[in-house]
């Protein structure tokens, strides 16, 4: 049963993943972009902390203890190095551009996703261990 959850969690967040790579390739902001009517940055944020979160999720699926134990930490770095690849692709997209606010934007949001995360495994690791479940 692990496996499919593991194998799920990886789609998800490799689909996740591809998904701001193809919105990233559109010349012009996407239209669900246009559409809402939050700021730039705040999609940014909210785009991040998914993929964070999801990213977290599927590592903590692996099997070594250590490697979940640490699996915000990891999802964080790897969403950091996915949000600086993604703003260099868009400094080659015509009508985008490169840009380091949007990279902070995309940096704060995989935090928040991490700690999500982070703080969630942590209190389930502290139930299991007092033998109560967590609120």
């Amino acid at each position: 049963m692990r496996s499919r959850k593991a194998l799920a969690l990886w789609a998800l967040a490799v689909g996740y993943a591809a998904t701001i790579f193809l919105l990233s390739a559109f010349p012009v902001p996407a239209p669900a972009e246009a559409a809402v009517r939050v700021g730039d940055k705040a999609l940014h944020l909210l785009e991040y902390a998914g993929f964070a979160l999801l990213l977290s999720l599927a590592i903590a699926s692996a099997p070594a203890p250590r490697v979940r134990l640490l699996a915000p930490w990891i999802a964080l770095a790897g969403a950091v190095l996915y949000a600086a690849s993604d703003e260099l692709h868009q400094a080659f997209v015509p009508g985008r551009d490169a840009s380091f606010l949007d990279l902070g934007a995309d940096v704060a949001g995989a935090a928040i996703g991490a700690a999500v995360h982070g703080v969630w495994a942590w209190r389930e690791r502290r139930a299991a261990v007092s033998g109560t479940s967590p609120p």
